[in-house]
């Protein structure tokens, strides 16, 4: 049996997918709540927590992207499924962000919400075709700024090393702290801050911290 708990602020949607899900004999509901605030609430008088959450996006007292990331910290072993209207690139990534497993339309048929759910329960993260296209531009962005990122070093002239005691100086590591990290002397260190300082045309460390943020190393 999996069990199920939803989040829903309308009283007739809620009642009705709760009502839908009752003809599967696989399937039970333990929590149905109005908002983030009462489920989370709710789950935390179970004595275990349900399988997988249904999860609205837009939700007063706590929408679904906190309630999503307050599960992630308290139930890290629930999967979130989001179930909105929402469909726009930005809410879902925040509410892949914050830890949901899947993410679907409102407009998906009943037995389709129920084959997402089995699909979470088991770790697969299921996405309605409409959100789908957010993820993989998410994706082909986030690869082509790490392409940028190592044009820029490389146009810089780093080598790897360099790049390593640049991003660690920019995180405020001191020598000591880059000469531990890195497994090198703190001599060596500092042999490769002059050299950075001459590559990047910098005087000071704050100077070469900005510098590697700007090229996106930090």
């Amino acid at each position: 049996m999996l069990r199920i708990a939803l989040a829903e602020d309308h009283p007739d949607l809620r009642s009705g997918l709760v009502e839908k899900l009752s003809f599967f004999p696989n399937v039970e509901v333990v929590v149905a709540a109005e908002n983030g605030a009462e489920l989370v609430a709710a789950l935390g008088l179970l004595r275990e927590p349900p399988d997988v959450v249904l999860m609205d996006l837009e939700m007063p007292e706590m929408d679904g992207v906190r309630a999503t990331a307050e599960l992630a910290r308290r139930w890290p072993e629930v999967a979130v499924v989001m179930l909105t209207v929402f469909d726009d690139d930005a809410r879902v990534l925040d509410a892949l962000d914050a830890g949901a497993t899947g993410y679907l339309v409102k407009e998906t048929p009943i037995e389709a919400i129920v084959g997402a759910v089995h699909d979470a329960a088991r770790g697969r993260t299921p996405l309605a075709s409409e959100v789908a296209g957010a993820v993989v531009r998410h994706l082909r962005d986030a690869r082509a700024q790490t392409r940028q990122r190592e044009a820029d070093a490389h146009a810089l002239g780093l080598t790897t090393r360099e790049r390593e005691v640049l991003v660690l100086l920019a995180r405020g590591y001191t020598d000591d702290g880059t000469a531990h990290e890195l497994g090198i002397s703190v001599h060596t260190v500092r042999s490769y801050t002059k050299t950075l300082f001459r590559k990047l045309d910098v005087h000071s460390r704050a100077e070469a911290a900005r510098r590697a943020a700007e090229v996106g190393l930090v």
